[in-house]
């Protein structure tokens, strides 16, 4: 009696899932390549928004209000100018895979009441991959992300 079984070899088995395991490998480093970049634009938008909150200050207090870079710490910490060290807002960028690489004017930038800044301002800073992000002040105060 002849019996007409089909079914799969062990070995296109295997080969179908080699060919599985390559390619969810592919798709794994491509999302986390995709969720690097993601949130260094998250980063660069929230470092955005905390230059235009030290301006805001300013405006807002009356006073001259500086931002003071810490790389080596991963730290941001607004401060009214006058007083220093007496944090109004700090920002921690630690684990976020963030590096500051220029900061044109030095290590701080300073908003005065009327809301212009001191001098105008470039910082670039780069995540894991080597992608960049601009931010840009300029005399009147605005912030940009380019």
């Amino acid at each position: 009696m002849a019996r007409n079984e089909q079914g799969a070899s062990l070995v296109e088995l295997i080969v179908v899932l080699g060919v599985v395991g390559l390619l969810a490998g592919l798709i794994g480093v491509s999302v986390a390549a995709a969720a690097a970049r993601y949130q260094g634009k998250a980063v660069a938008t929230e470092l955005a928004s905390e230059l235009r909150a030290a301006r805001y200050l300013a405006l807002v207090r009356r006073e001259r209000v500086r931002v003071v870079f810490e790389p080596e710490r991963m730290k941001i910490r607004t401060e009214p100018a006058d007083r220093p060290n007496e944090a109004i807002r700090q920002y921690d960028y630690q684990g976020k895979g963030i590096v500051f690489e220029r900061l044109s004017n030095g290590p701080s930038l300073l908003f005065y009441p009327s809301g212009r800044a001191a001098t105008p301002a470039t910082i670039i800073f780069r995540n894991r991959q080597m992608e960049r992000w601009h931010l840009t002040v300029s005399l009147t105060g605005r912030v940009s992300l380019q």
